[in-house]
């Protein structure tokens, strides 16, 4: 049990699990790699059946039975909310209790309300201190119904694109043609832009000596985990009962990444919490960004690659 700034009464926490058992479009059920529990991402393009309507998703949620019976709560229940903000959908289903102290039921998605992706999430909703409608407890991360992906064990990528940073066809990285690379994380596929006109880059990337290819690399991978963090950073936003949430797609998988490097001492969730009081406080901006850049070089392997490449380096200069 805590208390924090959102909420001024006993809470459990970003506790809960979440698992999706079964998918069904139209009664008809989908194959077991149609959903993942590693990814928590459920798909839903199914060529043998592209003209679905509905999609049914069978869902089950567990919190720490203890924590939950020694608490000050009553009438706990549990709902699972869908929602896309593409499209402003908001679908709330009401789980019933299970005699394993689990909930369980199963939430519909109608196709033509969602366009995209939609986040899944459970809340924990109880009456606290006289009040009703409280909510105690969440779901640790979110899942993601993906309409447009084919399998849900396919982990997010970022797409590596080499171009001309001058060529006309490309006129979003012309102002960029004296850079070697360039980071796209505006869309729903981040994209690393490497120049080709930039002399010697992609020779060294592809057939260069191993010590210095991974050093760049490294870079690379460094700056574009940068990018992408402030992106996510920016598409992070409040739910309507004063929780934060999980952004959709690449952009959570990033922050469910790089949280905890950054706030070591803090769960994900909390830590999510943390950085988007920060960001809603205007406090800490400095102090964040040297945590970011801590936990970037870790994710990029930049400590073990640049120290590869000096040590080669040095034995050049003495033999």
């Amino acid at each position: 049990m805590s208390r924090n700034r959102l909420f001024p009464y006993p809470v459990l926490g970003d506790v809960c699990t979440m698992q999706v058992s079964e998918v069904r479009l139209d009664g008809v059920p989908l194959t077991v790699d149609m959903a993942s529990d590693r990814n928590k991402m459920v798909a839903l393009h199914h060529t043998e059946r592209q003209g679905w309507e509905v999609a049914r998703l069978a869902v089950r949620v567990h919190a720490p039975l203890s924590d939950l019976e020694a608490g000050p709560w009553q009438d706990v229940t549990c709902v699972a909310i869908l929602s896309e903000r593409r499209t402003n959908a908001r679908t709330v289903t009401r789980l019933r209790r299970e005699p394993d102290g689990s909930w369980a039921g199963a939430v519909l998605l109608e196709r033509s309300r969602h366009l995209k992706r939609a986040d899944l999430s459970a809340h924990l909703v109880a009456t606290v201190e006289g009040v009703q409608g409280r909510m105690i407890g969440a779901t640790q991360a979110s899942w993601t119904v993906d309409l447009q992906a084919s399998s849900a064990d396919q982990p997010n990528t970022v797409e590596i694109v080499v171009v001309d940073f001058a060529d006309v066809a490309y006129p979003h990285l012309n102002g960029y043609k004296t850079d070697p690379w360039m980071v796209d994380a505006t869309g729903d596929e981040p994209t690393v832009y490497l120049n080709s006109r930039f002399d010697g880059l992609t020779k060294l990337l592809d057939s260069g000596e191993r010590a210095a290819r991974e050093n760049l690399s490294a870079q690379i991978a460094a700056d574009a985990w940068t990018a992408l963090f402030n992106a996510a950073v920016y598409a992070t936003d409040m739910s309507e009962e004063g929780r934060p949430e999980w952004p959709e797609g690449w952009r959570g998988s990033v922050m469910q990444k790089l949280l905890p490097d950054i706030f070591p001492e803090l769960s994900p969730e909390d830590g999510l919490l943390e950085l988007v009081s920060r960001r809603v406080d205007g406090e800490g901006g400095g102090e964040l960004q040297s945590a970011l850049m801590h936990a970037v070089t870790r994710q990029a392997a930049v400590p073990r690659r640049l120290g590869g490449f000096i040590r080669a380096t040095n034995r050049k200069e003495g033999s």
